[in-house]
């Protein structure tokens, strides 16, 4: 009894020192109780993961290949240390051969698929939203159309599409991110595979441009173009702010009138279409080839094939039909529906055209950016109309700044492109992605 009246005393004279103490402490149990349960969690994933590995592979068999395309600048250069931490361990224990390939340079992914020789057997992205983008566009240019699917790890700073399809829960404790992303290389594993939409974005003639790009980029999420874009491009610059940099990039540059307040544009879209006697191509009268089934599809039946429809019977009046819009907002985005696990139906597939309202002010501009990034809603701007498209031609009233002003740039996946007139067009279920 007389020393826990002596210890009450200590805690009452240094109680500084006494708070500080048991903050540590708990802070401590914390940090080591998370790091336990990261370690039950690899150990579940492994554990399962072997099972793949353990199956006898005979003579004349191959092992799987999977190409890994990392991005080591990621994520502020932690990209590389989660993927040999939470990933890698998960596919060389399924027994693939894993072929890592660091990319070194902006573009660089996107050229080496373009001139690789033959593809693998899938291909496993470790990067952000960007680095998505550079893989499907490397892949949709490659002379021979040949194709594989596509794996994606959220081990980048954005990973819309990752997040969507292997973050269960709204937590952002490193205990969630890890599961996210044992749950993405787990899919690779697995080898359940569902169809995305893509957005196709080819730079059109102009009278400022001296060379076209020959080539189209390709997203699987979205093109983004305003004030809250460009900001956040700042943010970087404000390292030394920590998890803060964010916050602190908006109110560090809301005053200095050097971004993109008004998106004044031309905008011509057409609705969408799932197949009229218009538009629609059979491409079903291709060979296809029977996709890569694993060890255990002996035990399971195929599917039925559906019957085809017959699309030249099927009337769409509106079908390629122009609409016209005059756009003057602080914000425009134009996003798939992959992030909201609706594009993988052919039937769903559409591009969605959200017009941002005008700024009131500075601080209500603030506000509603500040509750964008603690939500996580980095392309959900508040909008003033909504149309649903299949192809947009997207022509800025400004192409060349005034003298004085700065560069004007799109968010293409959250890579930057300079604003210039582009058509947008959705190509429905175009690329194989791993799911869980």
């Amino acid at each position: 009894m007389a020393f826990v009246i002596r210890f009450a005393k200590g805690v009452r004279n240094h109680w500084k020192k006494s708070t500080f103490l048991a903050s540590a402490v708990a802070y401590g149990v914390s940090y080591s109780h998370e790091k336990y349960e990261i370690k039950q969690l690899m150990r579940h994933y492994c554990t399962e993961a072997s099972k793949y590995g353990d199956i006898v592979v005979g003579k004349t068999q191959r092992l799987q290949k999977v190409l890994v395309l990392l991005n080591p600048a990621a994520n502020r250069k932690s990209c590389e240390e989660d993927f040999h931490d939470y990933c890698e361990p998960i596919l060389h224990l399924a027994g693939f051969e894993v072929d890592i390939v660091k990319t070194d340079s902006e573009g660089h992914a996107r050229r080496y698929l373009e001139e690789l020789a033959t593809l693998p057997d899938a291909i496993v992205v470790a990067g952000g939203d960007g680095t998505v983008s550079e893989v499907v566009s490397g892949l949709k240019r490659r002379g021979d159309g040949a194709e594989c699917p596509i794996g994606v790890l959220p081990v980048g700073r954005t990973n819309g599409l990752a997040m969507a399809l292997f973050r269960s829960s709204e937590d952002t404790s490193k205990l969630e991110d890890v599961r996210a992303m044992a749950n993405a290389a787990y899919a690779v594993v697995a080898g359940k595979k569902e169809k995305m939409d893509l957005m196709k974005i080819e730079v059109l003639p102009n009278e400022i441009d001296e060379k076209v790009p020959e080539k189209p980029v390709y997203a699987v999420g979205s093109l983004h173009w305003g004030a809250f874009r460009d900001i956040l491009a700042l943010r970087d610059k404000y390292w030394y702010t920590g998890s803060l940099r964010d916050y602190t990039a908006f109110l560090f540059n809301l005053f200095d009138g050097k971004h993109t307040w008004n998106c004044k544009a031309k905008v011509t879209y057409t609705e969408p279409c799932q197949g009229c006697s218009k538009c629609y191509q059979e491409h079903q009268q291709q060979p296809k080839q029977e996709p890569t089934r694993r060890w255990w599809s002996v035990f399971i039946p195929k599917a039925k094939t559906a019957q085809g429809v017959d699309y030249s019977k099927v009337v769409n009046a509106k079908c390629s039909v122009p609409f016209e819009l005059e756009v003057d907002a602080a914000e425009l985005v134009l996003q798939t529906t992959n992030a909201d696990l609706s594009g993988s139906k052919e039937s769903d597939s559409k591009l969605c055209v959200k017009i941002g309202t005008p700024v009131d002010s500075v601080f209500s501009f603030l506000s509603d950016s500040w509750s964008r990034i603690w939500n996580r809603k980095f392309v959900h701007c508040p909008t003033e109309k909504t149309v649903e498209a299949r192809t947009v031609y997207l022509i800025p009233e400004k192409l060349k700044p005034d003298e004085g002003d700065s560069e004007a740039y799109y968010s293409i996946d959250n890579e930057a492109y300079e604003v210039r007139p582009v058509r947008v067009t959705l190509v429905p279920r175009a690329v194989e992605v791993f799911t869980f």
